[in-house]
Parts: C-alpha cells; structure tokens; sequence
C-alpha cells in the first residue's frame, strides 16, 4: 500500500526502462501524475488496474481470471478487454460480464447442477445452442 503505482510496476519489471514501464501503465490509463499516487488511495477499480497492469507485463502464457470486470469502471473494462485481445496466451475467464464475453471467449464451459458441458464456439455460438435446448 505504500508503494507508487510506478514502484509495484517497477518492481515487476527490474530491467524495463522508465519508459517502458510508464507506456505499460498509460495503457492502463495511469499517466502523469497518477503514476505516482500511493496504491493505499487507489480506488478499488484503480487497484485492480494496478494488479492486471503487473500481471499482464510478465511473460505469462496462462491466465485464470475470477470476475475480472467486477468494480472496473467502463473505460477500465474496454482497456482490460483489448489487452486480453492481444494476449497470447490462454485464458479461462469465470465472468457474468455478457459484453465482455462476447468480445472475447473462443470456446465456452457451462457448469450447471454439476454437469459440464463445453461449447467449440464463441458466446454467441453458446447461446444459440443453449435457446435450442430450452422449451419455449
């Protein structure tokens, strides 16, 4: 909590420049000043921002995220998107975020009453075969 925006990215990325690291947190719409704000008077969706600023920056290949638009802002959410967008990896989402899955999910997992069901398509393609199991 005490630490600067800038020092816990920094600390995440010992031989990245100023630069770097500052280009990292401006696409996590932390510029200027607000760089150097103590993470202790962040808002929580500031300090989320803050985790998948780090998180992203490591070279990861796997991400498991739980609710990860939950207290983001609409700005912050559409900043988190496009980064997983162009996130490499892999990454098993648990969200009730529709928008969010939409723009993103490539294959889906239904738990439901124990039963688990996988769905090779997008949200769309899950929803679709989803209205053709449910009575009308």
């Amino acid at each position: 909590p005490e630490r600067t925006v800038f020092e816990e990215a920094q600390l995440r990325l010992p031989m990245a420049s100023v630069g770097t690291i500052k280009n990292l947190l401006g696409a996590f719409l932390f510029s200027g000043d607000d760089s150097e704000k103590k993470v202790s008077i962040l808002s929580g969706g500031e300090k989320s921002r803050v985790m998948l600023a780090c998180m992203l920056a490591q070279p990861v290949n796997f991400l498991i995220l739980d609710e990860p638009t939950n207290h983001l802002d609409i700005t912050s959410r559409e900043v988190l998107l496009e980064a997983l967008q162009e996130f490499e990896g892999t990454v098993i989402i648990v969200s009730h975020d529709r928008y969010f899955l939409k723009h993103l999910v490539n294959r889906v997992f239904e738990v439901d009453h124990g039963a688990l069901r996988i769905f090779e398509g997008d949200y769309d393609y899950y929803l679709g075969k989803v209205a053709e199991r449910s009575p009308n």
